[in-house]
């Protein structure tokens, strides 16, 4: 029986109905009746729901936990309360907008759980600052926030518009997709909104720095602030039962611990030395940097070459979606000659389950005979299609990722091995749901033309072309779609007879059809059901095509015999013709087996094929589409996509600085991002596919922020504080130094579990601590469905973040430096003049790279 969700309902809640229904229906049924509820989708869905919540949780433990290594307690307090609250803000517009929790908008909250804090870590880190300056609270909330204001909203927006055009993504990919830019936009512009106005508030009331404990004392207003902000966010966790009041007790004791004797005491140590000597450090590189600016942009050049050099040497491969992902089910698919009937069909399926069951972490195995045109690998239970007696499906469901034993590809390689030739009588296919929206085949090559025979004779002289060489190894499943060949009885009416007794071709079929097929008559009905009376035949009339000739036709009160007008005989006939763009077409597909990318497989035959194809007779033509189609359109979009979003970026950066030279500083580091991705792609071996794009897309938008940040201090201390540019550089540079950082690892941390497959099943830990240890392994794990699918663009975005981050903090500086400089020289030769700021050489210096006196400043 299949059971299929109407288009718009919940999964989850359909699956527990009908979880409920067959609780009620199981007692009254026989006591030997056996059930097992196979290709559960909501298992899946309930499976991939807790495994993305979970590196939710796992990401935010990381990033509060470096937050309160950087900022101590009080502080990180501040900067950790922007996650909640633009979480419960996103949450209320995602559900206003009818965006429901799927697998993509899950992971798009884990994308930007580490970017969440980025504004409120720069509003807080500069409002601390002015604390340390001896400014009061509501005054350093008031001038730090207003200092930053302007950077973040900028650096947001490009971030959002990075994002953007990713919303108009075509086809059926981009419905599959376009939840994560929508998610994305819309956590991005919560956390701008509470970094800008609830972040300062807080910080206004609470803040404080050593040495102010006498202001830190709260006002009575203050306490009852706090104390509700807490009581919310207790009462939203105790409200989504995520968690009891015991185990809340138990972890506060055991935070607590951890922080009043392992984090504070380091954390300390951190902030009042260990800080400060990488802070020493990077000035002094810094310093040598801008002395020895043409160095450092030749070294930044040649790594970005390199990294376009060694991604071609050890190329990793491309691919569409992650083609690597073990599947929870397989299907064996069996095939019997034409003319089968059900019971022939049944002792294959038979011996074909007889071998599987012994297979290891199998849950359940099932089989359908699909008599009605069923396929339990598409839609399970669905109808449509003629009677297909000779067609069944064995499906084989699998342990749950975490308690398998061995590679499921393997069991599915030996299936391969140990069916596909040794079945004798059928032809027999190992399948697994595909990765992803449905794009097709991997290979899926259609030959088009008028002359349904000509297209089968091409199609068998490709078939045999493919087998006989080798990458037919690398193949599974290689078939032709042309409708199997079926008897009919093919009646040629003479027409000159039947025109002298007055009889159409069209009266003679239909007497045919009411003999053999039969007509309806009238309707029975009993009680609400209602049944078709149909007449026809006898059946041993029927069965034997002699008594043909005595099937009368009735005309003006006479029975003319078919027999006078007709002729007739058992032939094999099509058994339907596909068309395409009004052309008939014959589609020649195959998977391809795991251990194979299936890109290359496909390169391997489009070679094999190209002479054939390039020689097919007039009339006749060919294209590759199915999933390749897909992914070319996809990525086709991506990368007109990305030249949009760097467009954007750029213009909301012209826009703010009213130059066109700071912002191609600020895109460099965007460049240089991508240099990060080649190497990490090559260093972890992995593809370049549909993830590692949407990897660089995202970084186009998140990488520009610390520029910005970076590039506009260094403008406030020219203008307001009348630094020269080199002392304006190494200032904003070690100013900026922590949030930069900070930033930087709050955002990779944040994907760190996802990139490397680290799950904790934190709801049973928290819920039944005893059955979470009593079952380790089980609860805590590697690897995984989810981290073998978005693996490739968490580890893109974090390795390429990383990358940019460490050449922002000396590229950036360098490049600003160069410019200007170039700039100043170019005046000079244009207007005779030099302007006020240059320093002219190294003797202009101290050894600690500042000039010896301040300069004027330059418009």
């Amino acid at each position: 029986l299949g059971i299929k969700k109407r288009t718009g309902e919940n999964i989850l809640d359909t699956g527990n109905e009908v979880k409920a229904i067959l609780d009620e229906a199981i007692p009254t049924l026989p006591p030997t009746t056996r059930y097992a509820i196979t290709n559960d989708q909501s298992v899946d869905v309930i499976n991939m729901v807790t495994n993305l919540e979970n590196n939710i949780i796992s990401g935010l433990i990381l990033v509060v936990g470096v937050l309160l290594f950087f900022l101590g307690v009080r502080n990180s307090s501040f900067v950790g309360i922007s996650i909640p609250m633009s979480m419960f803000l996103s949450f209320i517009i995602l559900s206003a907008l009818g965006i429901t929790m799927n697998m993509i908008v899950l992971f798009s909250l884990i994308l930007s759980l580490g970017m969440l804090v980025d504004n409120a870590i720069v509003v807080v880190e500069n409002i601390y600052r002015y604390l340390e300056e001896g400014y009061v609270r509501f005054e350093a909330a008031k001038k730090g926030t207003g200092e930053v204001a302007v950077p973040i909203i900028a650096g947001t927006f490009t971030t959002i518009a990075a994002f953007a055009p990713m919303i108009f993504w075509p086809g059926i990919v981009g419905q599959f997709m376009s939840y994560l830019p929508k998610t994305l936009i819309i956590t991005l512009a919560s956390s701008l909104f509470v970094g800008l106005v609830i972040n300062p508030v807080i910080c206004a009331l609470f803040m404080t720095v050593e040495g102010q404990e006498a202001e830190a004392k709260l006002t009575p207003k203050g306490k009852k602030i706090l104390y509700g902000v807490i009581g919310f966010i207790l009462l939203l966790f105790l409200a989504s039962s995520f968690i009891t009041w015991t185990m809340l007790i138990i972890l506060g004791v055991i935070f607590w611990a951890v922080n009043k004797y392992a984090l504070e005491p380091v954390g300390r140590w951190w902030q009042r030395d260990g800080l400060n000597k990488v802070i020493a450090k990077y000035e002094n590189t810094l310093v040598w940097s801008l002395n020895h600016r043409l160095a450092v942009v030749g070294i930044s050049a040649v790594v970005l070459a390199l990294s376009i050099v060694v991604l071609r040497a050890f190329n990793p491969g491309t691919e569409f979606f992650p083609e690597d992902i073990p599947p929870r089910d397989v299907y064996v698919q069996v095939e019997t000659p034409i003319g089968s009937d059900v019971e022939y069909t049944k002792t294959i399926i038979e011996e074909v389950q007889e071998r599987v069951k012994n297979l290891p972490n199998l849950v359940d195995v099932h089989s359908v005979l699909a008599t009605s045109g069923a396929s339990i690998t598409a839609d399970p239970g669905s109808g449509g299609g003629g009677n297909t007696p000779n067609k069944g499906t064995v499906a084989l469901n699998f342990v749950d990722f975490q308690e398998r034993e061995g590679d499921v590809f393997e069991a599915m390689e030996f299936l391969r091995n140990h069916m596909s030739d040794n079945i004798v009588g059928a032809k027999v296919t190992v399948e697994q749901p595909p990765n992803g929206p449905p794009t097709g085949k991997p290979v899926n090559l259609e030959i088009s033309g008028s002359d349904m025979d000509q297209l089968s004779i091409l199609s068998g002289e490709i078939l045999s072309i493919l087998e006989e060489d080798s990458v037919f190894a690398k193949m599974d499943g290689l078939e032709s779609n042309l409708p199997e060949a079926r008897p009919e009885i093919r009646v040629d009416v003479d027409r000159e007879k039947a025109a002298l007794y007055e009889l159409s071709t069209n009266v003679i079929g239909m007497t045919i059809r009411q003999a053999i097929n039969g007509v309806e008559a009238s309707k029975f009905r009993d009680g609400k059901e209602e049944y078709d009376i149909i007449v026809r035949l006898n059946d041993e009339y029927r069965d034997d095509l002699s008594t043909l000739g005595d099937l009368t036709i009735p005309h003006e009160g006479n029975q003319i015999p078919l027999s006078e007008v007709a002729t007739w005989e058992v032939k094999d006939g099509l058994g339907g013709i596909n068309h395409k763009d009004s052309e008939r077409v014959i589609t020649i597909s195959a998977d391809v087996r795991s251990g194979y990318q299936a890109n290359a497989v496909l390169a391997e035959v489009q070679g094999v094929l190209s002479n054939y194809l390039d020689d097919m007779p007039s009339g006749y033509d060919y294209s590759w589409t199915g999933q390749q189609q897909e992914q070319d359109e996809s990525f086709e979009f991506l990368g007109i996509a990305f030249l949009i979003a760097v467009f954007l970026i750029a213009f909301i950066l012209v826009s703010q600085f009213n130059s066109i030279a700071k912002p191609i500083i600020i895109l460099s580091s965007v460049v240089m991002s991508m240099a990060g991705v080649f190497y990490g792609l090559v260093t972890f071996q992995m593809a370049f596919g549909l993830m590692a794009f949407l990897g660089i897309i995202s970084l186009a938008g998140i990488v520009v922020n610390n520029a910005i940040v970076l590039i506009d201090y260094v403008d406030i201390l020219r203008s307001r504080d009348g630094l020269s540019l080199r002392d304006a550089l190494v200032q904003g540079g070690k100013v900026r130094f922590r949030p930069v950082i900070l930033t930087a690892i709050t955002t990779t941390l944040g994907l760190v579990p996802l990139a490397i497959g680290f799950n904790i099943d934190f709801i049973v830990l928290v819920n039944t601590p005893i059955e979470f240890f009593g079952n380790l392994g089980s609860y805590v794990y590697m690897g995984g469905e989810q981290a073998t699918w978005w693996g490739p663009m968490a580890i893109a975005v974090i390795v390429g973040l990383l990358f940019a981050t460490a050449l922002t903090l000396i590229l950036v500086p360098v490049l600003y430096s160069l410019i200007e400089r170039s700039r100043r020289g170019l005046n000079k030769v244009m207007f005779g003049k030099e302007e006020p700021g240059i320093i002219k050489d190294q003797s202009d210096l101290n050894g600690n790279g500042t000039s010896q006196k301040p300069e004027p400043v330059t418009a």
